[in-house]
């Protein structure tokens, strides 16, 4: 058998360059935060709650409570209080024991606790569920620091359109809200400057005070347009209510190509690993910001890949200029699981192109590809403390695959792909990541007496370990 081919890039010419693109990256990042916008200062009599829903549509739910609560109340952070809520013994749901006064002390005790620790005026709880009448409903309680009666002990019916249960949920709860929530900053600044005022100007301060209320009507109205942190239809800087996200970064790639069962002498095999390449990608959620159920979490994803300096050679020989790129192109339908975790699932095509480009004598001997591939799969994101995991898996069904499986009789290729990878937050919205995605296409061949090429099939794997930075809005 002949020699195989190999890189002639060293590997310390590869890790040099890396360097260098990297050092590229953190000037960007660092001009990205420098150009960070500045957090506002939190009101000074701001006061904040904790909701917190279980059961089918909790998500859905959720929002449409935090769309009733007024903009001068804040809303803890619901990892905060969910670790609070473990801290304070209540690790499992609450279920339907939050319905039955009978059983539920301890768990309103853990829930209290928890409500204090994330320093909450209170906590609004709620379970989802089907009621012994067959009905939906969500069963909310309102649980503040007095170890009394609730203030909020009901049930809303889930049954009839969205805005009947936003209706049903502020005839409920808006009463207990409006009693904690504090009076507007600006409305109470101009009653404190004018209030010494005659009985004219006493007029001008109600007049003024109107508008002051009208403006901040205005303001929530614009963040349930988009990003505001209560009532918003989407989370701003959120990978699982993004509009948008777009990663740069640095792919470390090799490809592996080898035949079983070769029985002629120009079969050449092939490995390569560690050359670098620089990628971006990208997701748009172009409706992201709607209540549409099915499309507000589909988005378009685009990517693209070419190694940097790719030769190859035979032996000692000349090297030989190799092309390595990558162009994905597809739909991803985002589906929330829980408060963080985010499971996606898409379908696609790729198009991946190796190619070597060898002299005629060689030519014919090489394995070149030029695969169009459609793809479909699963991916999901996973909170781990600080971190969160990515996992994913597709299914590859080559559409053609190029020169290499063109001379060989009654070739059949599929293939499968994974990719694994951390993501480490940053900055808001911008987060480190490390990823490993691997593709493997395997080929069998049906080679009659007289062929040129003759082998039982082939495998081709590619190994890519990426370093990237990504913005998600």
């Amino acid at each position: 058998m002949r020699k195989p081919f190999r890189t002639t890039t060293s590997f310390l010419s590869s890790m040099s360059l890396c360097g260098r693109i990297l050092l590229g990256l953190s000037a960007a990042t660092t001009a990205t935060f420098a150009l960070a916008p500045v957090a506002l200062a939190a009101p000074k009599a701001s006061k904040s709650i904790a909701v917190r829903i279980e059961g089918p549509n909790a998500d859905d739910i959720r929002e449409d409570i935090l769309s009733i609560v007024p903009e001068t109340l804040g809303v803890v952070e619901p990892g905060a209080f969910s670790k609070a809520l473990k801290s304070a013994g209540q690790a499992k749901p609450v279920g339907d024991t939050l319905v039955s006064k009978a059983q539920r002390k301890k768990a309103i005790d853990r829930i209290r606790k928890a409500g204090k620790a994330a320093k909450a005026e209170g906590v609004i709880y709620g379970v989802s569920r089907t009621n012994k009448k067959k009905k939906k409903e969500v069963h909310l309680v309102y649980v503040d620091e007095n170890a009394g009666d609730l203030a909020v002990d009901s049930a809303v019916p889930l049954s009839g359109s969205r805005e009947d249960r936003k209706k049903a949920l502020e005839e409920l709860l808006g009463p207990t809200l409006a009693q904690i929530a504090p009076p507007p900053a600006a409305a109470d600044d101009k009653a404190k400057g004018e209030g010494d005022g005659e009985g004219e100007g006493d007029g001008e301060d109600s007049d003024g005070g109107d508008e002051a209320k009208d403006g901040g009507g205005e303001e929530k109205d614009e963040g349930d347009s988009g990003t505001g942190d209560k009532g918003g239809k989407r989370k701003k800087n959120e990978i699982g209510s993004a509009l948008f996200s777009v990663e740069l970064g640095v792919e470390f790639i090799g490809r592996w190509f080898d035949y079983s069962d070769p029985r002629t002498q120009n079969l050449r095999p092939y490995s390569v690993f560690g050359q670098p390449a620089i990628s971006v990608s990208g997701e748009l959620y172009p409706l992201a910001s709607t209540d549409i159920a099915v499309l507000k979490g589909l988005g378009i994803t685009a990517g693209y890949a070419q190694a940097l300096g790719l030769n190859s050679a035979v032996g000692g020989g000349d090297p030989i200029s190799t092309t390595y790129q990558r162009i994905n192109l597809g739909l991803r339908e985002r589906l929330s699981l829980g408060e963080k975790s985010v499971l996606g699932i898409s379908a696609g095509l790729r198009f991946l192109t190796f190619e070597i480009d060898a002299p005629a004598d060689l030519a014919r001997t090489v394995p070149n590809v030029s695969y169009t591939l459609f793809r479909a799969g699963l991916d999901g994101r996973f909170p781990v403390g600080p971190v969160a995991l990515g996992l994913g898996a597709e299914y590859i069904l080559p559409l053609s695959s190029g020169p290499v499986y063109e001379r060989f009789t009654g070739a059949s290729v599929q293939g499968i792909g994974a990719l694994a990878g951390v993501m480490i937050p940053v900055a808001t919205g911008i987060e480190a990541r490390l990823l490993v995605e691997y593709a493997r296409f395997f080929s069998s061949f049906q080679p009659e007496q007289g062929d040129p090429y003759i082998a039982g099939g082939a495998i081709d794997q590619y190994l890519g370990l990426r370093l990237a930075g990504a913005y998600v809005y």
